[in-house]
């Protein structure tokens, strides 16, 4: 999604030892323009501080376990393949007074492929600060089982269609894995995920289901 008053900013980096590369690292993060009003420095802050926080763990953490695993190939004449960390974020809505995205981290330490997770933000930058999903709905309403009905409905249909491979017990794995936190909004509904490993393989990526607002009937408290 497009958002003229936000820009990607970005943190690259390659770490070396004895001459090999050990750790690629790039991050990228989002910053509000200036002109965007008040709370724009909370939200720049916030991003700038978590890049560095996670540049800060790549090159000492990641580092010294990549330069470990690389004496240990070569003593035993092994191949070695450098350590990656990757952070990338998406916009998936902006309309005053609301912004909200995700940011996906890919980590590969060696081994058949590397781990991505995902965290998303929704902020209420009236508020200057992020909301939880209880604060779009109005008191009261209990909107757990409404998100829960949509999203066995539509993992059924993708499972039926041979879209996607779930693992056994289905509705289980969708009610025990089911997390508020896991959640952003789009322009045609609330999106809900589900991490690699909870509800399908890992070749089946992140499981995301969008919930159309027209769901939740009056039940919302901002205008989407």
């Amino acid at each position: 999604m497009k958002c003229d008053f936000i820009k990607k900013q970005t943190i690259k980096d390659k770490l070396y030892h004895n001459k090999v590369l050990m750790v690629d690292i790039t991050i990228d993060y989002p910053s509000l323009a200036q002109g965007y009003g008040e709370n724009a420095m909370r939200f720049n802050m916030h991003y700038r501080q978590k890049a560095r926080k996670n540049y800060r763990y790549a090159s000492t953490n990641l580092f010294q376990a990549a330069v470990k695993q690389y004496n240990l190939a070569i003593s035993q004449n092994f191949p070695f393949h450098n350590f990656e960390f990757v952070e990338a974020f998406e916009l998936t809505y902006c309309n005053k007074p609301l912004i909200s995205l995700y940011y996906d981290i890919y980590e590969f330490t060696g081994g058949a492929h590397g781990n991505t997770t995902r965290r998303g933000n929704t902020w209420d930058m009236k508020k200057g600060s992020m909301i939880t999903m209880d604060a779009l709905f109005v008191k009261g309403y209990d909107y757990r089982p409404v998100i829960l009905k949509y999203i066995k409905s539509e993992a059924r249909r993708r499972q039926i269609t041979g879209m996607v491979n779930f693992f056994d017990d289905l509705d289980e794995n969708i009610r025990k894995y089911y997390d508020e936190k896991n959640f952003y909004l789009t322009e045609e509904g609330l999106a809900v995920y589900y991490p690699l490993y909870t509800i399908a393989p890992y070749s089946e990526g992140i499981q995301v289901f969008i919930i159309p607002y027209q769901v939740f009937g009056d039940n919302l408290k901002y205008k989407l």
